[in-house]
């Protein structure tokens, strides 16, 4: 999967006013922040930040167009209107290639429809997972095969497509359950519990 690219332009504008006209031509204001520098201000383009955000999440490395030079970072983290959820503000973490990165990634299960029945359906227990690692060797995606559940009780974090790779920390329990297999009615039963 290729790296998405997102145009940065230079913010001056300062103050409410100024801001709130510039997200309303779809000019979304943001920082760009690195260790021992200065946080840099700018907008990014809020249609095409949507569109890498739908495509990619909002774990994955960012290339940023800046000041005529291409630069690496990722988002830290991301505000939006709790009404209208149209995007406030973007806090973006500039990589090093030398400095270790702390990131959370979403974790996605792979061939449900090969372990799931009419009376057995996949349990998402821990959906996503923390690790720490070198831009260099951030994965595209975390992703687990859901077919372990045939062969043993619950997915673990021990399971997981960067488990094995050895450039990568993952802050979690290495056994914590991911998922399980449990019977249909005990699901729809513990919603009706909630709702009531």
């Amino acid at each position: 999967m290729a790296t998405p690219v997102l145009e940065a332009i230079a913010r001056e504008t300062v103050g409410k006013n100024p801001i709130t006209k510039e997200r309303k031509i779809g000019n979304v204001p943001a920082i760009l922040y690195s260790r021992g520098k200065e946080t840099e201000k700018v907008f990014l383009k809020e249609k095409e930040l949507e569109r890498v955000l739908a495509q990619y999440g909002t774990s994955s490395r960012l290339g940023l167009d800046y000041n005529g030079e291409r630069h690496y970072a990722v988002i830290k983290e991301i505000q939006r209107d709790t009404i209208k959820q149209q995007l406030l503000h973007v806090d973006l973490q500039k990589l090093n290639d030398n400095e270790r990165v702390k990131l959370t990634f979403p974790i996605y299960i792979n061939n449900r429809e090969a372990v799931e029945s009419s009376t057995e359906i996949v349990q998402h227990i821990l959906s996503e997972v923390e690790i720490y690692t070198y831009p260099k060797y951030l994965p595209e995606k975390v992703e687990v095969d859901a077919k372990i559940l045939k062969e043993k009780d619950a997915i673990t974090v021990n399971d997981l497509s960067i488990a094995s790779n050895e450039n990568i920390e993952i802050l979690h329990d290495r056994g914590a359950t991911v998922a399980s297999l449990v019977y249909a009615s005990k699901v729809s039963s513990e919603g009706e519990e909630q709702s009531e």
